[in-house]
């Protein structure tokens, strides 16, 4: 909905996202990211894994620090300049598959049968790297002026590794759901570390 004068319930939102998480390292192309125009269309199955069902919604955050500067003379702050910005999405899994705690844990296949897969963590001198991925959140925006149909809203995380916490609880009475955190990283000068992409009416 257009930023217009007055209360407007149209541009209140509620409701889940979907999580895509590029299948492949990233590629500062950006050539796999789905074209604008194609917002309301679900990115291809072939290059993006969907994450299926969460728990607890899906959260995308950006966390400015900024720096006061300050003079002996006044006791006034006389401005401030970013000096960090940590950029996450979180999310919990309830869908427990493999290939979902593969992303969260930043886990590889391990050997095969016929009735088991293994996953492993890294270890030993390449431990401390791993592939950075590309995050896609679809979800949804603020309504057509009318309010009969809500918009989509899509972010983009386009450099970015698991990072915080993450456990697998089993409980008698709870349901399972992995918890999944992604940081994001720079790109270039020229390429914003996080896109938002706005369904526009027409």
């Amino acid at each position: 909905m257009a930023d217009t004068f007055g209360l407007q319930p149209g541009n209140l939102v509620m409701g889940p996202a979907r999580l895509y998480i590029y299948r492949f390292a990233f590629d500062p192309t950006l050539s796999y990211e789905p074209a604008l125009a194609d917002i309301n269309i679900a990115p291809a199955a072939s290059a993006w894994y969907d994450t299926g069902i969460t728990l607890g919604g899906t959260n995308v955050s950006i966390s400015p620090t900024w720096t006061p500067l300050t003079g002996d003379q006044l006791v006034d702050k006389l401005g401030a300049r970013l000096t960090d910005r940590d950029i996450k999405a979180t999310v919990n899994f309830a869908e427990m598959t493999r290939t979902n705690l593969a992303y969260a844990w930043n886990m590889t296949a391990g050997p095969t049968g016929s009735n088991y897969r293994v996953s492993d963590l890294n270890a030993g001198q390449t431990a401390n790297r791993a592939p950075y991925r590309t995050l896609l959140v679809d979800g949804l925006g603020p309504d057509v002026e009318d309010g009969s149909v809500s918009l989509k809203r899509r972010a983009i995380l386009r450099k970015s590794l698991p990072s915080g916490d993450t456990a697998l609880n089993w409980e008698k009475a709870n349901q399972q759901a992995l918890a999944a955190e992604f940081q994001a990283f720079f790109v270039t000068e020229a390429i914003s570390p996080i896109r938002v992409i706005d369904e526009e009416e027409v």
